[in-house]
């Protein structure tokens, strides 16, 4: 009994270990069946001369956003702030930032001397004055006592032809006649002539000293803010010297310098968008005035200038701003997956489908965004181009496009 049970338990051992052995069998098999199908399949497509590729349709992806230059900002119209006189600034009205109006004065110098001069023509002018009054009054008692010696005479004429005495009444005559010819004489000539001269001449004097005296004043030529102003009392000046700008601030001028790729970017444009870091969502427009046509020797770059309304005086002259040279459509470009590109030496390539073959092209490239390259030229939009597999072709094979 003990036997037959050593038997069967042998005989169960070796059912088991064969059913495990087929089990593996079978499982190997299995496994190994898509592998054989596919290799099979590889196989059969090189015997054809097919090479298997995916392709993706070329379109166009964002570069980044638009690109942009800082700007300098000054006002379009300024003016200059010179001194007309020689002195000493005794009174600093208005600082720079200060928004000043029209004839607002700014700086006051010392004017001692002038003031002084001013004094003298004003007591000259005084004096003039007095003495031509007085030689009027005196021209004119002149005329009253000539008049009443003519009415004397022409009484005296008159009781000489009552009278009858012929003799005496022409010598009356002769005398009315000669007073008269004194008066005539007396209005026609003007014995103030010299007295007016002076008065004419200190009214000149001092009319130009008061001219000379306002230059010790600076004034505000226009409304605008006060710049590039730094003096202090007690600063002696000269004049003819420059001491600070009014910058008008209802319109201002971006001055931009751009290398030739930046210049090239706008050259064919006529307004760009700009805004101030302090407000980056608000976007404003800008005319371009001007655009060197070449470079400066010394710097190699290009000057612009944009120009527009600031009518609330937001952004500020000695201000910057960003100027955006390219807008977000522009830099929508086509481009392709870096790693689709094949580099040989110097130069970059990339396999396109043309019907069922691979084509070799030729790209220049550009800017690199994350796993997108841009393409400058050789490749157009909805063009399908080889992704994957391109290490393995040479131009006009054969290709079969995988899914």
């Amino acid at each position: 009994m003990k036997r037959k049970s050593t038997h069967f338990q042998y005989k169960l051992v070796s059912l088991l270990a064969a059913a495990a052995i087929f089990a593996a069998g079978c499982g190997s098999v299995s496994t190994n069946e898509p592998q054989k199908a596919a290799a099979e399949q590889n196989a059969a497509t090189e015997e054809n001369g097919l090479k298997q590729v995916k392709v993706e349709q070329v379109a166009r992806h964002s570069m980044g956003d638009p690109r942009e230059q800082i700007g300098e900002v000054v006002a379009a119209v300024k003016f200059d702030l010179i001194t007309k006189a020689n002195g000493e600034v005794i009174d600093r009205v208005k600082r720079n930032g200060d928004r000043v109006k029209k004839d607002e004065v700014i700086v006051r110098l010392s004017s001692e001397r002038a003031d002084t001069k001013l004094d003298s023509a004003k007591t000259q002018l005084k004096l003039s004055q007095e003495a031509l009054s007085a030689n009027k009054k005196a021209l004119q008692l002149q005329r009253e006592e000539l008049l009443g010696r003519i009415k004397d005479a022409e009484q005296n004429y008159k009781a000489m032809r009552v009278n009858q005495d012929d003799e005496a009444a022409e010598k009356a005559a002769d005398v009315v006649k000669l007073l008269k010819q004194q008066l005539q004489n007396m209005d026609t000539s003007n014995n103030n002539t010299a007295l007016e001269g002076q008065v004419a001449s200190a009214e000149a004097g001092l009319k130009e000293l008061q001219l000379a005296l306002s230059d010790y004043v600076i004034k505000a030529p226009s409304d605008g803010v006060l710049t590039n102003m730094s003096l202090r009392e007690g600063t002696y000046l000269q004049g003819g010297q420059v001491v600070g700008i009014v910058q008008r601030t209802d319109r201002i001028v971006i001055q931009v310098k751009l290398n030739e790729q930046a210049a090239s970017l706008v050259r064919s444009k006529k307004e760009l968008v700009f805004y101030s870091p302090d407000s980056k969502d608000t976007k404003l427009k800008a005319q371009i005035n001007s655009l060197d046509l070449f470079a400066d020797p010394k710097t190699r770059m290009y000057a612009m200038e944009l120009e527009t309304d600031n009518p609330n005086g937001a952004i500020k002259p000695g201000g910057r701003v960003h100027v955006q040279l390219t807008t977000e459509d522009e830099e929508n470009v086509v481009a392709v997956p870096s790693l689709s590109i094949i580099r040989d030496g110097d130069e970059t390539f990339v396999y396109v489908l043309n019907g069922t073959k691979a084509e070799k092209r030729k790209v220049e490239l550009g800017r690199l965004n994350g796993v997108y390259q841009e393409v400058l030229s050789g490749l157009s939009e909805n063009e399908q181009m080889v992704v994957s597999g391109q290490h393995q072709l040479k131009d006009a094979d054969q290709v079969e496009i995988l899914k």
